[in-house]
């Protein structure tokens, strides 16, 4: 009886997961998808881009937007609309992204390079430059990793 209890416990926590992702991610262009931050923060940054397309991937408990824009620009955000990565491939982000405390140790230590994509999360944040090499920094400002 036990053996069957466990099952049934198994098979109702893997169902509903599973499906709740499956069917959760939609793929539009209309950006009125988008949270008002998120069309504020492209219509500022990005105004000369189109969205190409925008991934809404809605979770049990969380709704999270991936944006490709026409110029290859890939933006991330979380469901207040607030950007968590910036990803430009081979051109710089928009500087005002970028703390200070990073652009002055990329302009020190990298000064004919730029940063290209940007990631930002609860414990800090990640820069990458052009030529593919990437800093973690944490929220005091201090580098913590470097990976090339």
């Amino acid at each position: 009886m036990k053996k069957y209890f466990t099952l049934l416990l198994m098979t109702l926590i893997a169902i509903p997961s599973f499906s709740f992702a499956q069917m959760g991610d939609v793929i539009t262009q209309d950006i009125n998808q988008l949270p008002a931050a998120a069309r504020s923060f492209i219509g500022k940054h990005f105004a000369s881009a189109k969205v190409s397309y925008i991934k809404v991937d809605k979770e049990l408990l969380s709704t999270d937007y991936e944006v490709l824009l026409t110029d290859r620009s890939e933006i991330s955000f979380d469901g207040k609309g607030e950007w968590t990565e910036v990803d430009c491939k081979r051109v710089a982000v928009p500087a005002v992204l970028v703390p200070d405390y990073i652009v002055a140790y990329v302009k020190s230590n990298f000064p004919d390079q730029v940063i290209t994509k940007i990631e930002r999360n609860r414990w800090g944040t990640e820069v990458e430059l052009l030529n593919d090499v990437s800093f973690r920094f944490n929220k005091k400002g201090k580098m913590v990793e470097a990976d090339d």
